[in-house]
């Protein structure tokens, strides 16, 4: 396992999307931080009211919030399909197939995807606090009253865990996809379709409830759509997210059953990869 790990590591961080889709997060970030700092630094500072510690900590925490966005989900699948799928397309596989067990390959792929993205994230968060800090000390403002390590490991721990499980669900998903398809292409997608549809459904579904009630509040349950939103809410805002119908139903679960729903379909998901990749022909 651990030389099937370090062959992953050597192929996909010399692999060109990786820079792309991986590192371009703390390289986008450091940039911007550099074109605000000189903005501040040539008008030098200003009296603009500065933020509070809680929009301060936010503001550092921003990051960890990509995934449960739509784009962020959109960028982490590409590099997923790029990584899984591009094996066919490579033939690595194919010569190393013989030699090694299916499951150990495919687990250290997805063990190093998601090493590089939570490395990638926390060098992201790490520049996010060293050039805020930077920035309000050009603009003359000091760190606000309340920002402590606490406080910063508080608000970066429950962003990186409600992205945790869109995380895991985009991996998992077109990492299917990206086994039965063996397409970068057609992975990507799939992947850009799950995501869109899954978003839209969380927010039109109360609107198509009156066309077929049953069929959408059946749905709305046990999709994973809603759950996930609901998971990130918990998190984030100690509440459920609540949706209203037009019937005057209102869908607040409680954390424990999005969970149990979220994580059946990302296991499912997840087994099923496993399973297809050790019954694919690859010759």
């Amino acid at each position: 396992m651990l030389d099937a790990l370090a062959a992953e590591r050597l192929k996909l961080t010399r692999h060109k999307a990786t820079w792309f889709l991986v590192w371009l997060y703390p390289v986008l970030f450091l940039v911007a931080y550099l074109i605000a700092i000189a903005v501040a630094a040539a008008h030098g500072g200003g009296p603009s009211k500065p933020p509070g510690a809680a929009d301060w900590i936010s503001q550092t925490a921003i990051i960890w919030k990509l995934p449960d966005q739509t784009i962020g989900r959109l960028l982490i699948g590409a590099y997923v399909a790029v990584a899984i799928a591009g094996e066919y397309g490579w033939n690595t596989w194919k010569l190393v197939i013989p030699h090694r067990s299916r499951t150990s390959l495919l687990l250290a792929k997805v063990a190093l995807i998601v090493l590089l993205f939570l490395a990638a994230f926390l060098l992201t968060a790490g520049i996010s606090l060293l050039f805020t800090w930077i920035e309000g000390a050009v603009r003359g403002r000091a760190v606000p009253t309340g920002v402590t390590a606490s406080a910063i490991l508080d608000a970066h721990g429950r962003a990186a865990l409600a992205g945790l499980a869109p995380f895991l669900f985009t991996l998992a998903s077109v990492g299917l996809a990206a086994i039965l398809t063996r397409s970068t292409i057609a992975a990507l997608v799939i992947g850009v379709v799950v995501a869109i549809v899954e978003k839209l459904f969380v927010q039109l579904g109360p609107y198509l409830s009156p066309y077929a009630p049953s069929l959408v509040w059946g749905l709305y349950h046990a999709l994973p759509g809603y759950h996930l939103v609901n998971l990130a809410s918990w998190v984030t805002e100690g509440a459920p997210h609540r949706t209203p119908f037009p019937d005057g139903s209102i869908v607040a679960l409680d954390w424990t059953t999005s969970l149990a729903v979220a994580g059946a379909w990302t296991a499912a998901l997840g087994a099923a990869a496993f399973a297809a990749f050790r019954r694919q022909d690859i010759n």
